[in-house]
């Protein structure tokens, strides 16, 4: 395991969130945490980091590793993940090929 790429990939992770989300300090932690997760779990799997994203990563963490997660969580990821992509300027590329029972809680 590349040490160095963990915390790469986790610091444009908190970046990104800190850029993307408003509001209080509480919450952008806690939605900061979503997107580091998201992060951290595609980087095992496929070894990118979130500016190479693609539709198969995002496709397949949301429905793959949170599979066994109650359909909020999947909806609160989702939701998440689509800010960072608007903020990326990258939802209009990827955003339609993000269809599936995530999209409602």
């Amino acid at each position: 395991m590349n040490v160095r790429f963990h915390v790469e990939v986790e610091r444009e992770a908190r970046s990104l969130s800190r850029k993307t989300f408003r509001g209080s300090r509480k919450n952008i932690y806690e939605k900061e945490k979503h997107i580091v997760n998201s992060a951290e779990a595609i980087r095992k799997r496929w070894g990118v980091n979130p500016s190479n994203w693609k539709a198969k990563h995002l496709r397949w963490f949301l429905e793959a590793h949170l599979k066994d997660r109650s359909s909020g969580t999947r909806y609160r990821y989702y939701r998440y993940l689509r800010e960072i992509l608007i903020f990326m300027d990258r939802f209009d590329d990827v955003g339609p090929f993000l269809n599936g029972s995530w999209q409602f809680p």
